[in-house]
């Protein structure tokens, strides 16, 4: 597996989990309000963190030509 590789398959893995927050905030699973403001914390830095791997592949990428 290629450095490129995982690092996809991190960002794939991101994208779940934040997709899995969602679907709990959508189908009301949050147990109270501060639940909810950490959930949605946690999603925005899962957005962050993969928006970091994409520059990340971009530069690897742009090195690589």
């Amino acid at each position: 597996m290629t450095t490129s590789d995982l690092l996809q398959q991190i960002r794939k893995n991101l994208e779940k989990r934040r997709l899995e927050i969602a679907e709990g905030m959508v189908d009301g699973r949050m147990a109270d309000f501060n639940s909810y403001h950490k959930n949605v914390g946690i999603a925005e830095g899962l957005i962050q963190a993969s928006e970091v791997i994409r520059e990340t592949l971009k530069t690897l990428n742009e090195e690589d030509v």
